[in-house]
């Protein structure tokens, strides 16, 4: 009976380290997990208090450790992007959200107002940045063709036709005055359409 028990307890410590030792890396991955989440929920309320930058922080830690990620974050990071005036990055992953949960998501209404308010914002952002182009292109008038004669006529896409809608409910189609109908514009009209002083031709 001595005996048994001297080779049982020979062995145990070996029992011991094969039971602990492949559950140390499922603890370790758990309480990784678990801080993860726990950073998300730390993100949420700066966010909430107006500390975008810091909830940024969180948030990203967590989009890039968390190997399972849960819905939420797409909502989370989404908002406090719109704040941090990432438009393009708040539609992503709103959008995400919305794909993720449908209709039934508990942040469905508050994805889409916030989504909406994003894609006024980047349209509103995108036209100003365009009209910034053209402003500095007029103010310096350093355009430079490249040694291109023509350029697709931008009125009418290059497409040499107008469309407006008709009396009756129909399209009319009208050959455009500024390119005459073929779809293309000279160097020099160009440069006038780009200051605004483009004008139709006789």
């Amino acid at each position: 009976m001595l005996k048994d028990n001297l080779h049982v307890n020979k062995f145990l410590p070996i029992l011991i380290f094969i039971i602990t030792g492949f559950n140390i890396p499922v603890l370790s991955q758990t309480v990784s997990d678990q801080s993860l989440m726990i950073e998300i929920e730390e993100g949420v309320k700066l966010m909430d208090e107006g500390n975008y930058i810091e909830a940024d922080r969180k948030f990203k830690r967590a989009l890039r450790n968390l190997e399972v990620l849960p819905a939420e974050i797409s909502f989370y990071f989404g908002k406090n992007s719109y704040f941090l005036d990432q438009y393009k990055q708040s539609i992503n992953w709103l959008n995400k959200y919305i794909e993720l949960k449908g209709t039934k998501g508990r942040y469905f209404e508050e994805s889409v107002e916030y989504l909406n308010r994003a894609e006024m914002a980047y349209k509103m952002e995108t036209e100003q940045n365009s009209d910034i182009v053209i402003s500095e292109l007029t103010k310096s008038n350093e355009f430079d063709c490249k040694g291109h004669t023509h350029f697709k006529c931008p009125i009418c896409l290059g497409e040499g036709v107008l469309l407006k809608p008709g009396k009756m409910n129909d399209v009319l189609y009208q050959t455009c005055p500024y390119c005459s109908g073929g779809g293309f514009i000279t160097c020099d009209q160009y440069k006038l359409y780009l200051r605004g002083e483009l004008k139709p031709n006789n």
